[in-house]
């Protein structure tokens, strides 16, 4: 039997000579961007990356996600190494769709590319029957919190559960027989900084809905009730609101108009809200989440209008396994950067859907360089295709030799933690106490 290195050695000379093809997956990706549950295409792509590696991937997990399972030689854990395949929406980015704004300004392809990468190099050495337990490769949809009015009638219409990806997922059963997971993200830092894993916040999304009365706003404006102003004395409560509740330096509260009125010259009887309440512990969320409540059913009854409020379970807060924690660091400074100084304990006020994983199973949501710009900007670019593609397959892939060879000595007491946290019953149950108030 070859020892851990040895087998790491071989799947990163399967992943160099693999090499073109993973780069082209990435620029490809690029150069097809799709929002969340609209990855058809992406779908698609990597669904036929996967058969082109023997793999059976099974398709249609929460709209467009995909998962491809890998055997090992002996029963052990069950690790899944993700990818996320949605794009964000700016159109003022100079490589846009031009007839979406859609655009992978926060480097999902570069996960993608890795996490098939990392597939590649697992499956072409053949150092699957070394190791113990079994492989998942997750294609996952829609981490990007957007288009939440259109996700609300997939979520009407019975096609998805959850506004994330991940977490439409985990309802569907994609994450039930699995035991540990984790992921590389790509971020703007330049190696030897750029590798770590930091503690996300949690959040949950309001889209408010306010009700008044058109009238012809120069003609009969005493006629009106007008639900513009109802939005704006509300935009003007939260700021105040956000001395209180916003002090901790973990919590954040934002929002955009989504529908501010129809014509200039009609006051307007509908307008939409939709805000994020974020904070690193749910209970928190839920106090923000009772003034927010508050705050905009004063407003509007201030001004004679109504205000219809719809909570949505955003994302958990992100738990970063230490021990997986380990396992990664070790492998960035024993094969790539010695230098780097890997913190998996730092803190971020974004969110993500792995939050929502980790919740349920021993979880990782690390980083990769090999992006340059601004992340979520208009000038987010691949700064280096090498570490952003090649790089993120072999961590990925070390990281799984590292986890179940000998007989997963590693991954299973990782795994052995998984009935400790929350059972995925117990997590569905939540979230619907989270939506229902």
């Amino acid at each position: 039997m070859k020892s851990g290195n040895e087998l790491i050695q071989a799947v990163f000379a399967a992943i160099d000579a693999s090499r073109e093809e993973i780069i082209a997956f990435g620029r490809d990706i690029w150069r097809h961007p799709e929002p969340g549950y609209k990855e058809v295409r992406t779908s698609k792509a990597i669904e036929e990356k996967f058969r082109s590696l023997g793999l059976s991937p099974r398709a249609g997990i929460a709209l467009t996600g995909v998962r491809a399972d890998l055997d090992c030689g002996a029963p052990g854990p069950t690790l899944a190494i993700l990818g996320e395949m949605d794009s964000l929406v700016i159109p003022s980015h100079s490589e846009c769709d031009p007839a979406t704004g859609a655009v992978h300004a926060c480097g999902h392809n570069g996960i993608l590319a890795g996490m098939f990468g990392a597939a590649a190099g697992l499956v072409r050495s053949g150092v699957a029957p070394e190791l113990a337990g079994r492989l998942v490769f997750m294609a996952c949809p829609a981490e990007e919190c957007i288009d939440i009015s259109w996700r609300k009638t997939l979520i009407d219409a019975g096609k998805v559960e959850m506004l994330g990806g991940k977490q439409a997922m985990i309802f569907e059963g994609a994450f039930d027989d699995v035991d540990l997971s984790f992921m590389l993200h790509g971020t703007t830092s330049k190696p030897p900084r750029g590798y770590g894993a930091s503690y996300h916040n949690g959040f949950v999304m309001k889209r408010v809905v306010f009700t008044g009365k058109a009238a012809h706003a120069a003609g009969g404006p005493q006629n009106s009730r007008n639900a513009l102003s109802a939005a704006n004395l509300t935009l003007n409560a939260l700021a105040f609101l956000r001395e209180r509740d916003c002090c901790d330096g973990h919590a954040r509260m934002h929002g955009i108009i989504t529908s501010g009125g129809d014509v200039v010259n009609v006051i307007p009887d509908r307008v939409v809200l939709e805000y994020q309440l974020r904070n690193d512990d749910m209970e928190k969320i839920a106090s923000m989440s009772a003034d927010f409540d508050q705050a905009a059913r004063g407003c509007a009854s201030a001004l004679g209008c109504g205000a219809e409020i719809a909570t949505f379970c955003g994302y958990m807060p992100t738990k970063e396994d230490q021990d997986i924690g380990k396992v990664y660091a070790g492998v960035v400074n024993e094969f790539f950067d010695p230098d780097a100084k890997v913190r998996t304990d730092g803190f971020s006020a974004g969110s993500t859907d792995m939050g929502d994983v980790s919740t349920i199973l021993p979880a990782l949501h690390g980083y990769c360089p090999g992006f340059g710009g601004t992340a979520h900007g208009c000038d987010f670019f691949v700064a280096d295709e090498d570490v952003a593609y090649v790089r993120n397959a072999k961590i990925a892939a070390a990281m799984a030799v590292r986890l179940l060879c000998d007989d997963a000595a590693v991954a299973r007491p990782i795994a052995a933690k998984k009935a400790s946290l929350m059972s995925v019953e117990d997590y569905k149950a939540f979230v619907r106490r989270i939506e229902r108030g």
